[in-house]
């Protein structure tokens, strides 16, 4: 298998240096000028461990390897050593340039005979193994070589050679460097990532070699004298920061990516190479600096990246969307091979037949679904440019580039045969009139990573939705599904892994939560809530339960109120219709013990039922009033002070019945019926939410937790919502106009990797049987979003 190495340095490029014919100055300016392969060694190495370290099968002959091995470890050089390499995948051939000095040869391995006369010079041999090696000696520098006639014949006579300038820019303090002169080994080397891509590729490259305990690195220049060479279509091109790795998700097996700043001088390069018309058109790729294919587990994509997205839109859109995902439009495309002859040999794909636009990226595919998963990746985060490995990779690696191409395990398997690394990048970098190579081979072991969010599933529904998703707990498996309602009022129930149980038609839509309630004392739960106009009780497989749902003439205003007073299943349904309440029991019966007077004004908040020290207390607000009864339907504690109620509801919170008022402020009473008033200083359009000893307030763009208060961007919020899991408490909102969704501790400190795209409130719950929490969201009006906290 052919070889390949990656590499970029930053290096300064040298103008040619003279140099005095009659005295040669550097072992490298003997080089013959057609020498095919050059190793550099700087320092003692063996060649066979490091080419076992190589992420690729030599390109050398292992048995010549071999001998190259064995002749080094004669010789004791004291400055750098030059090994060159004739026709490498082929021959046997390889010669040795050094300084020479009397210990250079172990003297037990050598032995002289005077074969022939060269200018006062006599070639001399020495054996290693079953080899001979011979050589000459010219001003004070040994020339040997396993072929006689290349150690009798004439050595380098010509200045500034591209081997010579090309070493000249080697590392010294690298063990060593490799240079290619003839465009079939370079390729070879440098592009069997890339298979595709057909020699020639450059002409004249040298790479220094880095190795560690887990990567494979290699840096260097590479340069071409014409157009002929594909390298050379970056001529006159400024390499660009990589940013396709933004939008490519993160399962992706191979990019491959070309870069520059005007595309104008890039496509007359390529026209040049290609000897085809340049292209005429003026098109989208006029107004991109970054042009990707990417090979996803969803399937190949063509990614842009552009400076301008306004033009790149008006160039692109030329029908109405298909359809929108995610509040993302996705559009047909006219031109399925629109890229198949225009990048290539670089880039070839004719299955363009859907694209979208989103921030400065177009991402083009043969399918919807493939565009909506990269879609839901992007949104969440879910992108190569955030996989650890990934980040490994380019640890070392410069941001700019003009042509790049990435390598997972899978792909490397297949390009190199076999599985040293599992990720590779290669990286050229046109400057003047060569190119900086930059490459690493890592084999990465992923660490645990915690705090991670990923998105766990999506649910894509036929209508628009107008409840935020909420979970209910699923009594034959103990965990947890999720339910939703949309326009048409139809009522879904789905699982904890994204598959529809049932859906129902109901009459309206659902006032407030859902409740569940065990009306059989079995363990079997039930689904409880109220509609403008009806009552309903649904059992586990979406059917009606005994004479629900139950009609009402007047208009239902708050949501149902479910209470278990004693903790025995003996269910009350409470019923508010504007000023009045009505009490059943969970068969449909009226509670006839429940005896309640109509308010004088319309009740403004949803009935709540709190115990307190054995007794218990029904709250709500009605005008100005604060309402506290008891089980019957009585005055338990009359509240005389006026309250201007907050559109906050009414929560039990240190014991004390707790809301705000208009003012801003915290407004509590006690069991006695004793008001206070804290100022909390919030804004008239402020959110309250409590447990018995957390409070929480949204005041424009000011979140408080328990004191602690956070200054968020300004946006449009939800209200927050606490949660109390795995023993710690969690507070979510959401800015549906940048359509964020936010995640904090009891201590106001956000929950790493958050926000997460989401446009409605959320949901914190153990859908499965890991500890790992599972937020559950919109993504967009039809689309349920669920993503796992590891």
């Amino acid at each position: 298998m052919k070889a390949h190495f990656f590499i970029i340095i930053t290096l300064f490029f040298f103008m040619s240096c003279q140099r005095d014919y009659n005295r040669v100055k550097n072992a490298s300016d003997l080089i013959p000028e057609d020498s095919e392969m050059v190793l550099k060694i700087t320092q003692p190495v063996d060649l066979r461990q490091l080419i076992s370290k190589s992420p690729f099968t030599t390109p050398i002959n292992p048995d010549k390897l071999n001998d190259i091995q064995n002749t080094l470890e004669q010789l004791n050089p004291i400055s750098q050593l030059y090994v060159i390499v004739h026709n490498a995948d082929t021959e046997t051939d390889f010669s040795i340039i050094t300084k020479f000095h009397d210990g250079l040869i172990k003297k037990d391995s050598s032995k002289y005979s005077g074969l022939a006369q060269k200018k006062k010079s006599v070639l001399h041999e020495f054996l290693v193994a079953n080899d001979t090696i011979y050589y000459d000696i010219k001003n004070d520098f040994f020339l040997g070589s396993t072929n006689q006639d290349i150690a009798k014949g004439k050595w380098n006579d010509k200045k500034d050679t591209p081997t010579q300038k090309l070493l000249s820019v080697s590392d010294d303090f690298k063990e060593v460097s490799v240079f290619f002169n003839n465009n079939l080994v370079a390729d070879s080397f440098l592009l069997n990532l890339e298979p595709e891509l057909k020699t020639p590729f450059t002409e004249h490259s040298m790479i220094d070699i880095n190795i560690n305990s887990n990567s494979f690195q290699f840096n260097g220049i590479t340069k071409a004298k014409d157009s002929m060479y594909h390298i050379n279509v970056f001529k006159n091109t400024i390499p660009q920061e990589l940013k396709l790795s933004n939008i490519a998700p993160e399962n992706t097996k191979s990019l491959k990516r070309i870069a520059f700043d005007d595309y104008t001088i890039f496509s007359s390069n390529l026209s040049q190479l290609n000897q085809k018309p340049k292209d005429s058109l003026r098109n989208p790729l006029y107004f991109t600096t970054e042009i990707g294919l990417a090979k996803t587990t969803y399937g190949d994509v063509i990614l842009l990246s552009g400076l301008d997205i306004d033009l790149l839109k008006e160039n692109l859109i030329v029908s109405t969307s298909e359809e929108q995902y995610k509040s993302v439009d996705i559009y047909k495309f006219e031109y399925p091979d629109f890229f198949n002859s225009r990048l290539a040999p670089f880039i070839t794909f004719n299955d363009a037949n859907y694209f979208f636009v989103n921030d400065t990226y177009a991402v083009f595919a043969k399918t919807v679904e493939t565009l909506k998963s990269i879609i839901s990746d992007k949104l969440s985060k879910n992108v190569l440019s955030q996989s650890p490995k990934f980040q490994n990779l380019l640890g070392d690696m410069a941001d700019e580039s003009s042509f790049f191409i990435f390598n997972n395990e899978s792909e490397l398997s297949k390009t190199t045969g076999h599985n040293k690394y599992n990720a590779a990048a290669v990286a050229f970098s046109y400057d003047s009139d060569f190119a900086h190579v930059n490459g690493n081979f890592i084999d990465h072991t992923a660490p645990v990573v915690k705090n991670a969010v990923t998105e766990h599933f999506s649910v894509v529904l036929p209508k628009p939705l107008i409840t935020a998703p909420q979970t209910v707990k699923n009594h034959i498996t103990k965990r947890h599904d999720i339910i939703t309602q949309d326009t048409d009022h139809v009522l879904y129930l789905i699982s904890n892994s994204g598959t529809i149980f049932w859906k129902k038609k109901l009459d309206g839509k659902i006032l407030g939560e859902i409740r569940q309630i065990d009306i059989y004392k079995n363990g079997r739960l039930q689904l409880a809530f109220a509609t403008k106009n009806k009552v309903y009780v649904i059992d586990r497989n979406g059917n009606d339960v005994g004479k629900f749902p139950m009609a009402f003439n007047d208009n239902i205003t708050q949501p149902l109120s479910v209470f278990d007073y004693d903790k025995d299943k003996n269910y009350r349904l409470l019923v508010t219709q504007g000023n009045s309440l009505l009490m059943y029991d969970a068969k449909g019966n009226t509670v006839k013990g429940f005896k309640f007077k109509e308010t004088a004004n319309t009740i403004v908040t949803q009935p709540k039922h709190f115990r307190v020290a054995r007794k218990d207390y029904i709250v709500f607000a009605q005008g100005t009033k604060l309402e506290i009864i008891n089980r019957q339907g009585k005055t338990r504690i009359p509240v005389s002070t006026n309250i201007r109620f907050s559109n906050n509801p009414i929560y039990l919170y240190q014991n004390k019945f707790t809301t705000t008022n208009t003012l801003g402020e915290l407004v509590q009473v006690d069991t006695k019926g004793r008001i206070s008033k804290k100022p909390l200083r919030l804004s008239n359009n402020h959110n309250l939410t409590t447990t018995s000893r957390t409070l929480v307030t949204l005041s424009e763009n000011r979140l408080t937790i328990r004191n602690r208060s956070i200054d968020l961007d300004f946006g449009e919020y939800t209200a927050p919502i606490i949660f109390y899991l795995n023993d710690k408490i969690y507070v979510s909102l959401t800015d549906k106009q940048a359509k964020k969704v936010y995640l904090y501790d009891s201590q106001a400190k956000t929950i790493p990797n958050f926000p997460v795209f989401g446009m409605s409130s959320s949901q914190l719950q153990k859908l499965d049987s890991d500890r790992a929490l599972e937020l559950i969201t919109l993504s967009d009006s039809k689309t349920i979003t669920v993503y796992k906290l590891n």
